[in-house]
C-alpha cells in the first residue's frame, strides 16, 4: 500500500462518519467501523469486497455506478437514494464522493462519505404530513366557526330587536319593572353578541397573514379613541399621544392590539371624573423600544397580571363593567 492510499485509509478509519475508499475497480480499499456497523457486516465482509457485494446489483446499477463513475472522472458529488438494505430494511442515504488523487493528480479512487438520514426524513415527513393535516382541520373549524356565529347571532339579533319592538309597541302600559325585563333581554342579546364577534376576532388572529409594515401608531390610535367617543359621545376622556409613534409590524394586528388596549383602557376610567389615556414609547434594553398605554382607571392587582389576559377571565363582574373577557386575550 502507497503513502497515499495509507494515508487516506488511516483517515477513513479515524472518522467517527461512515467513509470508505473505492477503488477504479468498485472495490472497498479501506472503511472504518461506522461504515461496517451501518450495513451490519464485520470489516471482512466489505474490505476486499466490491459495492455491488455490498449495497446489491440494483442500487448499484440503477444509482451508484454513475456517480462513482462521475466521481473517478474526477467531479465531486453529492447525491441521495433509498437503499433496501438486507439487514436494515428501507434506508435513506445522503452520499458524497470525492475523488482521491495521485501524485500525478491521476484519479484512483473514490472517497465515500455516507449518512444514514431515515429516521429524520420520516420526522420531516410526519412533520410535513401533521401540518397538512393541521391546516385542513383549521381551514374546516374556521368554516364552522362562521357557520355557527352566523347561526347563533341571527336569532340573538331578532330577540335584542323584537324585545326593542315589543317596548315600543306596548311602552305605555308596561310598569317600570317589565320595562328593566326587557332591558335586560337586550343587554344579555348584546352582550352575547359581543362574545361571538370577539371569539370570532381570537379565532381569525390564527389566520391573518404576517406583513411587516411600518405603522404610525399614534395617528391609529387617535383614530380608535374617535371612534369611541362617536359611540358614547357623554364621555369626556382625555387622550395623550406624542406624534410619530412609529412600529414595524402588520398593520392590521397592530390594530386589533391597541384597539383592545384602547378599549380596555376606555372602559375602565369611567368611574374617574378626569379620565385621562396615553400612548407612548420608551427606550427599552438593547435599543428595543417599549410601547405602552397608560390610564388613570381602576387599575389592578400586579398579582393578578397573567389572569388578565387568559380568555374569559375578568377580575370584575358583568354588572360592573360590561365585556366579554376576550378583548386582553388576543393582545397576548
Amino acid at each position: 500500500m502507497d503513502k497515499e492510499l495509507q494515508w487516506c485509509a488511516a483517515m477513513v478509519t479515524a472518522s467517527s462518519g461512515l467513509m470508505a475508499l473505492v477503488d477504479s475497480r468498485y472495490t472497498h480499499r479501506a472503511v472504518n467501523q461506522a461504515y461496517c456497523d451501518g450495513h451490519v457486516r464485520t470489516e471482512e465482509e466489505v474490505l476486499g469486497h466490491t459495492v455491488v457485494e455490498v449495497f446489491g446489483e440494483e442500487i448499484f446499477e440503477s444509482t451508484l455506478k454513475h456517480h462513482l463513475d462521475r466521481c473517478l472522472a474526477g467531479e465531486k458529488v453529492s447525491f441521495d437514494f433509498w437503499w433496501d438494505s438486507r439487514h436494515r430494511g428501507r434506508r435513506h442515504v445522503d452520499a458524497t464522493y470525492a475523488p482521491f488523487s495521485e501524485p500525478d493528480d491521476s484519479v484512483s479512487g473514490v472517497l465515500v462519505e455516507l449518512r444514514d438520514t431515515t429516521e429524520q426524513l420520516q420526522i420531516e415527513q410526519h412533520h410535513e404530513r401533521s401540518v397538512v393535516a393541521l391546516e385542513a382541520a383549521n381551514r374546516e373549524l374556521g368554516a364552522f366557526s362562521d357557520s355557527v356565529a352566523h347561526d347563533l347571532k341571527n336569532p340573538l339579533l331578532t330577540v335584542t330587536h323584537f324585545s326593542g319592538y315589543l317596548e315600543d309597541a306596548v311602552g305605555e302600559v308596561l310598569t317600570e319593572q317589565l320595562r328593566g325585563y326587557l332591558q335586560r333581554i337586550r343587554a344579555a342579546g348584546r352582550h352575547m353578541t359581543h362574545i361571538i364577534d370577539d371569539l370570532r376576532d381570537l379565532a381569525d388572529l390564527h389566520h391573518i397573514e404576517f406583513m411587516g409594515d411600518e405603522v404610525d401608531l399614534s395617528s391609529m390610535g387617535h383614530e380608535i379613541i374617535d371612534e369611541l367617543r362617536a359611540l358614547l359621545p357623554g364621555r369626556e376622556v382625555r387622550f395623550e399621544a406624542e406624534p410619530g409613534i412609529m412600529a414595524v409590524g402588520d398593520k392590521a394586528l397592530l390594530r386589533i392590539l391597541l384597539s383592545d388596549l384602547l378599549q380596555n383602557a376606555w372602559k375602565y376610567t369611567e368611574p374617574s371624573d378626569d379620565a385621562w389615556i396615553e400612548l407612548g414609547v420608551e427606550e427599552g434594553e438593547g435599543d428595543i423600544p417599549t410601547y405602552y398605554v397608560r390610564d388613570n382607571g381602576i387599575g389592578f392587582d400586579n398579582a393578578d397580571r397573567n389572569r388578565i389576559f387568559r380568555a374569559f377571565e375578568r377580575l370584575h363582574t358583568e354588572a360592573d363593567f360590561a365585556g366579554s373577557g376576550l378583548g386582553l386575550s388576543t393582545v397576548m
